[in-house]
């Protein structure tokens, strides 16, 4: 290697000492796209290979859904390999999963079958850890949409250097590091032609804030949001130490997926360590995160008579109870209430929810009823995803009038039986859109709307 590079191995191998990635012996698969990040953490390794005496593997997954540019970024990866002498695994989408995730969701999709298969890989083949090529870059972009979409110290954390099995050994280089490294060292990569693109929100802030907030201020933003990231990170880690110090004798578990909190222990903690441990508890009983508002609401339980609850998914609820509070399993999975917010997924049992803020050039009207797009400046908090109720009205599409929600339900022939499984968009107990089936006139985009809101229903059924 040659001196110009000798900065970055010397940052990699403090932060893999730091934060302890890896050690001697440690067997390694790459998550390598084909792009500058991965295939210099590729080469980079590699390079490393001989002094920490590690076994290397690479991963790559081809979507297939750019045609040659993504079957390009496939024998890139494979020859690279192959040069280097490393065995290499290829997971390709079937055609069918291709237009799954070209209709919701594809970022939190296309992660989810990626990571699915770096650890299939894992366990098969018996290696220790998965690493990719998140870099300072992605960190700070991470953690700007996290603040901008109001996120707590989770999120404002950041990308962690190590989580489970998963490292990041290029977290603290910045991508223009990372570049000059790639040329410099002649490591050939692919440019993706998505990531010009403004459909997502990640590229919008790397594309244009980023650099317009540089202009006009003079400040390198990513170092500057990655210290706050890094105090943010030590803090919350302090603080979930904190809480599972309270958790391990306050949380007892009274069922499957069933447990209880005293009120009065949790009332006598610090209301930043009381949202902790509620946090943690939600999550082990329901098994994905609850936001800060559902969290919130839980908390006030404390205060509440016993009958009062609070969703926190269709299929899991927390109860109020005379002396506690009680986080089970929904009884009653067709009638629930949950509380959302803008800009963000939710994924239930039966259904995918996503909103996204987005420009007007950006609508696309078509057959799909499970994407429409509404005018954002005329909903209010609290914004609810809840099953229908006796009595429900809305102001159909085109029509001046109202009209009963059993009577909309009666001319699309919806079967009785699954009338209570089709969520309700509402605010302030008015129908935004019944999810899939009917928008409300009076939320519709006009020449007027300023602020457009694409909401998206993707019910599991129909996949």
């Amino acid at each position: 290697m040659r001196k110009n590079s000798y900065d970055i191995f010397r940052v990699i191998k403090e932060c893999v000492a730091r934060e302890k990635l890896f050690g001697n012996n440690a067997k390694i698969i790459a998550a390598v796209s084909g792009g500058v990040d991965s295939m210099a953490l590729f080469e980079i390794l590699v390079s490393m290979k001989k002094e920490y005496n590690l076994a290397l593997a690479v991963a790559h997954v081809n979507y297939g859904l750019r045609g040659d540019e993504s079957d390009g970024d496939e024998r890139l990866v494979c020859s690279f390999a192959a040069e280097k002498g490393l065995p290499v695994f290829v997971k390709k989408v079937k055609t069918d999963e291709q237009e799954e995730y070209k209709t919701a969701s594809f970022q939190e999709r296309a992660r989810n079958i990626r990571y699915s298969f770096f650890e299939e890989l894992q366990q098969t083949h018996g290696f220790d850890l998965i690493a990719t090529g998140h870099t300072a870059d992605d960190n700070a972009e991470t953690v700007f949409l996290n603040l901008v979409r109001g996120a707590g110290p989770e999120g404002l954390a950041g990308i962690p250097p190590k989580r489970d099995s998963i490292i990041r050994p290029l977290i603290d280089i910045p991508r223009k590091e990372i570049e000059h490294f790639a040329r410099t060292e002649g490591v050939p990569f692919r440019i993706d032609s998505s990531n010009l693109s403004d459909r997502y929100a990640r590229n919008i802030v790397r594309n244009e804030v980023f650099p317009l907030i540089h202009e006009k201020l003079r400040e390198n933003v990513s170092a500057s949001i990655n210290r706050t990231s890094e105090i943010v990170r030590a803090i919350d880690d302090f603080v979930c130490l904190e809480a599972q110090k309270q958790s391990a004798g306050m949380v007892k578990k009274t069922g499957d997926g069933e447990y209880f909190i005293e009120k009065p222990a949790l009332k006598s903690l610090h209301p930043v360590i009381a949202r902790y441990v509620i946090r943690d508890t939600a999550l082990k009983a329901a098994g994905h995160p609850v936001s800060f508002e559902i969290t919130q609401r839980i908390r006030s339980l404390i205060d509440s008579p016993a009958g009062a609850s609070v969703m926190i998914s269709p299929d899991h609820r927390v109860d109020s109870e005379s002396s506690g509070i009680r986080f089970l399993k929904n009884t009653d999975p067709d009638n629930f209430e949950v509380f959302i917010e803008l800009n963000e997924e939710y994924r239930f049992k039966d259904f995918t929810f996503k909103s996204t803020f987005v420009s007007r050039d950006q609508v696309r009207y078509d057959r799909n009823r499970n994407v429409e797009y509404i005018d954002a400046g005329k909903i209010t908090k609290p914004l609810l995803l809840r099953s229908r109720r006796q009595g429900d009205r809305m102001q159909p599409l085109g029509m001046q009038t109202e009209k009963k929600l059993s009577d909309i339900f009666v001319d699309a022939k919806i079967p009785r039986s699954y009338k209570h499984r089709i969520p309700l968009l509402t605010t302030q107990d008015a129908i935004v859109w019944v999810c899939g089936l009917q928008l409300d006139e009076r939320f519709k985009v006009t020449e007027n709307t300023q602020l457009i809101l694409k909401i998206e229903y993707l019910p599991y059924a129909k996949r």
